[in-house]
């Protein structure tokens, strides 16, 4: 029975053994994972720094951008509010024509009477020049010219 207790003390320490040595080699592979993971966080952390540095350069643009476009809208905002009153003033004028247009177009009594006379006149001043002008040119040659005349409507002005 002694050979028993040997063999079972041997037994044992082999146990022990290959639990020591699982368990180095448990050890050894954690810590190789480790390293691994060590390396992957440092890799992650370095591409982290550079995407966070770019970031940062975009934000900075996208605020200069962001600041140009609200100048831009202001100085937008004075050329909407001349265009504004160029659109009034446009409207005014418009308007002013059309009165324009009404006056002429219907004029009142006493300039309706002065725009006849002045009919009038304009028609006899081209007629004494024209007779003057056929007389020139008669005393020029044998033959007599018709007196040229401004052509007139005879419609009478309302």
């Amino acid at each position: 029975m002694e050979y028993l207790l040997y063999i079972s003390a041997v037994i044992g320490a082999l146990s022990l053994l290959l639990i020591a040595i699982f368990l180095i080699m448990a050890v050894t592979s954690a810590k190789r994972t480790m390293k691994e993971v060590t390396e992957t966080v440092e890799r992650m952390e370095t591409k982290l720094n550079a995407v966070t540095s770019k970031s940062d350069q975009v934000m900075e643009q996208t605020n200069r951008i962001a600041e140009d476009i609200e100048n831009k809208i202001h100085q937008l905002d004075g050329i909407t509010h001349s265009a504004q009153n160029i659109g009034k003033s446009s409207e005014h004028i418009t308007q002013s024509f059309e009165s324009i247009s009404r006056e002429i177009k219907t004029p009142k009594t006493k300039h309706r009477d002065l725009m006849k006379k002045a009919t009038a006149l304009t028609e006899l001043a081209s007629f004494v020049f024209f007779k003057f002008k056929s007389e020139k040119d008669n005393q020029g040659a044998s033959s007599k010219h018709e007196v040229k005349r401004l052509p007139y409507s005879g419609q009478e002005l309302e």
